[in-house]
C-alpha cells in the first residue's frame, strides 16, 4: 500500500521512471533491514564487506558507515546521492561545445573580468546541477561570478551565496547589492585615465588601505576593466604609453550600469561574505539541498593572477577538507574547477573527473 502510494506522489509530481524505481529500491531496502534479513554490505571506499546486523546504517536506512574507514556508502544508488564533481580545464584552442539545454542563460551578467572567467562555460556548468540540489548555490571563490547571477537570474536556483576572500571583490557585490546608485553616479560621471589606473593599481597593492567599502569597489571595477585580462598587477589595456581610446575599450558606462542594475534587482536572493572558503564549505556542506560551487586560484600562475591565491599547502588543504567530507557524510553536491596541473590530479582521490578544453588569454 505503501509502494503504491508513493508511485502515485510520484507520477503526480511528474518525476521520471528512475525516481519511482529509486522509491522501490528504498523500500526493499527497508523491508529486508525491517525483517532482520542479512545483507552482505560492501564499502565503495575500501571494498570492506561487513552484514547489515553489525554494520552502522543510517536511521533512513540509506546507506552505512564502514567499520574499517568510516566512510559512507549508499546500500542502493539513489538517483539524488550526493555527487562530487572535479572538471580540469585543458588549455587548448577551441572551447568544448556547449551542451544543448532548454533554457535561456544570460552571459553577460558579470562586471568583472578574470583569466578563466565562466561565461562561456555556463551550459556545461548548468548541465551538471542536481534539480534536487539546487534551492542554494553556495559560491565559495565567486570572483567574476558570471555562472552563479546568470543561475540565479534564470530561475536555476533559489538563493545565492557569493564568498570571496578579495576584500575588493566582496566590497564590489555588497555596494551593487546595498548602494548601487552610488556605485552607478561614479561610472557615470568619472572618467578614468593612466593617471587615475596607476593611482588604483597603488591602492590595491596597499589592500585597500584606508578606503571606505564603497571607494573599494570602485577602484575594484575600475582596475579590473582596465587591466589587461583584469589582473590587478598587469598593464593597462593597450599598454603604459597607449591611448586613452585603448585604455577605455573595456569600460562601458551604459554597459556596466545596466548590468549593476540587473544585479541589484536579485539581491533579496543573495548573500555576500568574506569568509575563508574552507571555513564556509565545512559549515554548509551539511544541507543536502544544496550545491557547492567550487573555483578556487589556478594551480599553475595563481600568484601572477589574483590577489588571494593558494599556495601548495592551501590546495592540499581543500583537497582533504572535500575528499572527507564527500567520502563521510551525504551531503551537498560539489562542483569543483581547477586548470589540469599534475598536483590537482593525484592529489584527489574520490570526485568524479570531466576535462573541458578551453581558450585563455593569458
Amino acid at each position: 500500500m505503501v509502494l503504491l502510494f508513493l508511485i502515485y506522489i510520484a507520477r503526480k509530481t511528474k518525476q521520471d521512471v528512475n525516481r519511482i524505481n529509486e522509491l522501490t529500491m528504498i523500500l526493499s531496502h527497508y523491508y529486508l533491514l525491517r525483517r532482520g534479513i542479512i545483507m552482505i554490505l560492501i564499502c565503495q571506499f575500501c571494498d570492506n564487506d561487513e552484514d547489515s546486523e553489525e554494520a552502522e546504517v543510517d536511521q533512513y536506512n540509506r546507506g552505512f558507515w564502514c567499520s574499517n574507514c568510516d566512510a559512507y556508502t549508499y546500500i542502493y544508488e539513489p538517483e539524488t546521492r550526493h555527487r562530487f564533481t572535479l572538471i580540469l580545464e585543458d588549455r587548448q584552442n577551441v572551447n568544448t561545445p556547449a551542451p544543448d539545454i532548454r533554457i535561456s542563460l544570460k552571459k553577460q551578467m558579470a562586471l568583472l573580468r578574470y583569466p578563466g572567467g565562466k561565461s562561456k562555460f555556463i551550459p556545461y556548468l548548468y548541465s551538471k546541477l542536481q534539480e534536487s540540489k539546487t534551492k542554494k548555490l553556495v559560491s565559495g571563490y565567486s570572483g567574476g561570478a558570471s555562472a552563479e547571477f546568470s543561475f540565479l537570474e534564470a530561475g536555476v536556483i533559489e538563493k545565492l551565496v557569493l564568498n570571496d576572500k578579495d576584500i575588493g571583490i566582496y566590497s564590489l557585490y555588497w555596494t551593487i547589492q546595498n548602494m548601487p546608485n552610488e556605485l552607478i553616479y561614479r561610472i557615470q560621471n568619472e572618467r578614468p585615465n593612466h593617471k587615475s589606473y596607476f593611482n588604483t593599481q597603488s591602492i590595491i597593492k596597499s589592500d585597500y588601505q584606508g578606503c571606505t567599502i564603497l571607494e573599494a569597489a570602485w577602484y575594484t571595477l575600475l582596475l579590473n576593466r582596465l587591466a589587461y585580462s583584469g589582473i590587478y598587477n598587469a598593464n593597462p589595456l593597450g599598454g603604459r604609453k597607449g591611448t586613452l581610446s585603448e585604455l577605455l575599450s573595456r569600460w562601458n558606462p551604459k554597459e556596466l550600469c545596466k548590468r549593476i542594475q540587473r544585479i541589484h534587482q536579485l539581491s533579496d536572493r543573495f548573500v555576500v561574505l568574506n569568509l575563508d572558503a574552507c571555513d564556509l564549505i565545512e559549515e554548509t556542506y551539511w544541507d543536502d539541498s544544496l550545491t557547492l560551487y567550487l573555483d578556487p586560484p589556478f594551480r599553475q600562475k595563481g600568484k601572477q593572477l589574483y590577489r588571494c591565491h593558494y599556495d601548495t599547502d592551501e590546495h592540499i588543504r581543500l583537497c582533504v577538507l572535500l575528499d572527507s567530507l564527500h567520502m563521510g557524510m551525504p551531503g551537498a553536491d560539489i562542483i569543483l574547477c581547477y586548470d589540469n596541473d599534475p598536483l590537482i590530479r593525484e592529489i584527489y582521490c574520490y570526485p568524479e573527473i570531466e576535462h573541458v578544453g578551453r581558450i585563455y588569454s593569458v
